[in-house]
This record gives structure tokens, C-alpha cells and sequence, in this order.
């Protein structure tokens, strides 16, 4: 390939990125507006300052375009949590939940624009999939049981994964002002000792004072 060739390949892929994240943007503004059932491509479009026939060179419609958006968060999520150590789980389980839950903090930092819409705007919770793909990736490495003490493991991860939705909410909500290792200090804290342990404590602490 020609220098000139490559130059052009490099000033059409910046153009592709341009254009990505113009639409991207837009996008994220209209759902700050409305509901996504009330977002039309035209809106898109018209608030990215590109044509239609643009919009649908990358994407077939919105669905597809929140989809793709979606899957490029979750792909990284998943990319992240590859990293972690398994080892560490069985050496230091306390040290492992507090980097898992760094991992997927650090996701949702760099995605913030994305999830101030869905976790606020729209209330849409963090997606199905965060649960699934780290489900999936401790059920590759461990035999998980059917039940965890007397609960079943399908609840056990529904009460983990909608506590720590929760956290993740309160801080996207509140402006991110925590870092994100306090907030799995929090998050850890809470999965590891539990909300009404923690209550119970801090009860029998004032009883004394």
C-alpha cells in the first residue's frame, strides 16, 4: 500500500470516529431529554449534524445503535475481568470481590456518559449481561453449588448483583465525587459483612456510648 493510500485509510477511519462519536453523543443527549421510545433516527441525526444515509452506514436504527454501544461496555467488561486471578479468590477471597468489583467500576468510569443515561435518565439498571458474563466467568473457573448456605445460587447472585447496582446508581447519581476505590471499599463492605450486620454493629456501638 502506497503512503498515499495510507494516509487516506488513516483520514477515513478518523472520519468513521468522528462521525461515530458525534452520533454517540447526540444520542446520549436525546436520552437525557426523553424516553427512548420517543427517540426518532431523525432526532439523532439532526442533533449529531449528520445525514440520514451516514447513520445508516453504521447502524440499522436505534435499536441497533444502543445495542452496539451496549455490547462495546460489555465487551470491555469482560476484557477486565479476563485479567483478574482466579488464585486470588481461593488465597484471599476479601481481596478478589474488592478488585472484581474495581474492575467493573473502572468500566462504568470510563462509560460514564452511558450510564448516567441508563442508571438515571432512564432508569434502566446496569445491563442483564454485567450478571450474566460474571456469573460465567466463576462457573468456567469453579464448580459453584446449587445453593449457597439455604439460599439458591440464582437468588444469591440476584441480592449481589442488584445490591451492588444500587452502589454503582447512588454514585453515578451523586456525580462520581467518590473515587473508585472507595466505592468498592463500600460495595465490598457491604457484600462481605451485609447490611443488617453492619446495622447491628454500629446499634450495639451506640448502646455503649
Amino acid at each position: 500500500m502506497s503512503i498515499n493510500r495510507k494516509k487516506d485509510v488513516k483520514m477515513q477511519d478518523r472520519r468513521v470516529r468522528k462521525t461515530k462519536e458525534s452520533i454517540k453523543e447526540a444520542f446520549f443527549n436525546l436520552m437525557s431529554e426523553k424516553p427512548f421510545k420517543d427517540i426518532t433516527v431523525n432526532q439523532i441525526t439532526e442533533k449529531a449534524d449528520v445525514n440520514r444515509g451516514t447513520f445508516y452506514l453504521h447502524y440499522l436504527d436505534k435499536f441497533d445503535l444502543r445495542d452496539k454501544l451496549e455490547k462495546e461496555i460489555l465487551n470491555e467488561l469482560e476484557e477486565n475481568i479476563a485479567k483478574q486471578s482466579l488464585s486470588n479468590m481461593i488465597e484471599s477471597p476479601e481481596q478478589y470481590a474488592a478488585e472484581l468489583i474495581g474492575l467493573i467500576l473502572a468500566v462504568i468510569e470510563k462509560n460514564q456518559d452511558y450510564f448516567k443515561v441508563t442508571l438515571i435518565h432512564q432508569d434502566l439498571g446496569l445491563p442483564q449481561e454485567f450478571s450474566r458474563i460474571i456469573r460465567n466467568r466463576l462457573k468456567n473457573q469453579l464448580l459453584l453449588p446449587e445453593r449457597v448456605d439455604i439460599v439458591p445460587i440464582d437468588y444469591y447472585f440476584a441480592f449481589i448483583v442488584n445490591a451492588q447496582t444500587g452502589i454503582i446508581k447512588q454514585w453515578v447519581k451523586s456525580g462520581m465525587k467518590e473515587s473508585k476505590e472507595e466505592i468498592a471499599k463500600y460495595a465490598f463492605t457491604l457484600a462481605y459483612n451485609g447490611p443488617l450486620k453492619l446495622m447491628h454493629q454500629y446499634l450495639e456501638q451506640e448502646k455503649k456510648n
